[in-house]
């Protein structure tokens, strides 16, 4: 699988991380920052990124392994399994606060004072805990991230802890069968946005896993474009 190379070069804890990043031709109606998948900034990261430019947001593509080489999908299960146990979830979290202060200081090149966090699988864990972290965000974007796993010592807290911190619009998108969400855990998270009207929990029947990326074999079109159309309104609502 092809990485996509940084354009730009953004702060993060103790150094600094690539990104991408794609703006409209036009005037920026808000930014969102994108939480990569679990194989890194992939060429399917930039295709989201640079249709979100065609609609008016600017996108930052953060490269949250930090010039490490991810995990490719031929590779076996138990090194996906592995980069997922060493990956450090609190310095993840960090460099997503630092590159929401990036944004918002207008260091992108751009004014905005809404923010977006849009994460995919593994990234959108680290949407959700930015989103609870921070109250500066105009919303988060979870699709199909994992909330629920066992504790270790590179992840102190879980997702699912979280939640209840959470009081920004946010949109869940989730896979009908997926293994590594459970469907007690989209129950639990939408108990816990209960009180949250601007929470949208949706699970898409007849997907799988990673069912928005036309690059996997789980590419499910008619829903992938519904997400979209999805995603699009409810950044036009809250920006």
């Amino acid at each position: 699988m092809t990485l996509l190379k940084p354009n730009a070069e953004i702060p993060a804890t103790d150094g600094t991380m690539g990104a991408y990043v794609s703006r409209p031709t036009g005037s920026v109606r808000a930014a969102v920052l994108m939480q990569v998948e679990l194989w890194g900034m992939t060429l399917h990261m930039k295709e989201v990124a640079d249709r979100l430019a065609t609609k008016g947001y600017a996108a930052i593509v953060c490269d949250l392994f930090r010039g490490q080489e991810p995990p490719q999908p031929s590779d076996p299960v138990e090194k996906w399994a592995e980069t997922f146990q060493a990956f450090d979830d609190v310095r993840a979290t960090k460099d997503c606060r630092h590159a929401l202060d990036w944004v918002l200081s207008g260091h992108a090149g751009f004014a905005t004072d809404a923010v977006f966090a849009w994460g995919f699988c593994m990234g959108g864990r680290f949407a959700h805990n930015l989103g609870a972290f921070d109250t500066r965000l105009a919303g988060i974007i979870n699709f199909y991230g994992r909330i629920n796993f066992p504790r270790l010592a590179t992840k102190p807290f879980l997702p699912i802890e979280l939640t209840r911190m959470i009081d920004m619009p946010y949109l869940g998108v989730f896979a009908e069968t997926d293994d590594l969400i459970p469907e007690a855990d989209i129950d639990r998270l939408r108990a816990d946005l209960s009180d949250n009207r601007h929470a949208d929990i949706r699970i898409y029947p007849g997907t799988h896993h990673a069912f928005f990326n036309d690059h996997r074999d789980a590419y499910h079109a008619d829903a992938a474009a519904r997400a979209w159309t999805s995603t699009l309104a409810f950044l036009d609502a809250h920006s």
